[in-house]
């Protein structure tokens, strides 16, 4: 915990960038000890309390500046599409495909699809953006038969979720499951978190909600200063019943 005073300049800076852009640059660490008439340390201190509320990001060899975290609303209401979700919020989703193919789907996911371990299903890694910023990485296992060659459309179309739709499916959000946790490192290397920073972790499965067919589990990473996760716990329209999860 900082000391009572690198408390109180780190309100002050708080307060005024309230009516800042996002992406201002704030004042340097001396020029805000010159100004509160405090140490550096001090003034480092606020710097690194404003941080962990997520209200400025640090860019090494660059300097500080403004952050304005998006709202991420998960709920069984809600389309389980990122970028419908991002554009709900005002911001811009941008999604890149890292890799894609059949491969056999271990047995945990397995159950979710009601298929043997082993079994070939499209898996997918991608890689999203918000508003620019690295923000998501997705591992994705879509059910055989669902949709064909989606490798192909996803650089044109990148949401999931639309070529679902475009196929004639009803994507609804059957199951989520959310924690803050530590991601494997060859994640944390995608989203260029620092060693041991938390992310959020989300993981969702997709059904068909007129046909309650499985269409895809997917299993998300994302950074926690770039989205404030929202769980909303409503009712689930058309989704399986309970025991069924």
């Amino acid at each position: 915990m900082g000391s009572i005073e690198s408390r109180d300049v780190a309100a002050q800076i708080a307060a005024e960038i309230q009516s800042l852009q996002t992406g201002s640059q704030i004042p340097s660490e001396n020029r805000i000890a010159s100004r509160f008439g405090v140490s550096r340390s001090v003034a480092r201190q606020a710097i690194v309390e404003l941080e962990a509320r997520f209200l400025v990001r640090r860019v090494q060899g660059s300097g500080t500046y403004v952050n304005r975290r998006i709202d991420y609303v998960i709920s069984h209401s809600r389309r389980p599409s990122l970028h419908q979700t991002v554009r709900d919020a005002g911001g811009e989703a941008r999604t890149s495909l890292i890799s894609g193919g059949p491969q056999p789907v271990p047995e945990r996911i397995a159950h979710y699809f009601g298929c043997a371990a082993g079994t070939t299903l499209t898996r997918l890694e991608r890689l999203g953006r918000i508003n620019g910023r690295i923000a998501v990485y997705f591992d994705e296992w879509i059910n055989t038969g669902v949709m064909e060659d989606i490798e192909v459309a996803l650089p044109v179309i990148e949401s999931v979720e639309e070529i679902l739709r475009a196929k004639g499916h009803h994507p609804i959000r059957a199951l989520t499951r959310g924690m803050l946790d530590v991601p494997p490192d060859t994640i944390a290397e995608q989203l260029d978190l620092p060693y041991g920073g938390q992310a959020w972790s989300v993981e969702s499965l997709t059904d068909d909600g007129d046909t309650h067919q499985p269409l895809m589990f997917s299993s998300a990473w994302t950074r926690p200063d770039v989205v404030r996760m929202i769980f909303e716990l409503d009712a689930v329209p058309g989704g399986r019943p309970l025991a069924q999860l």
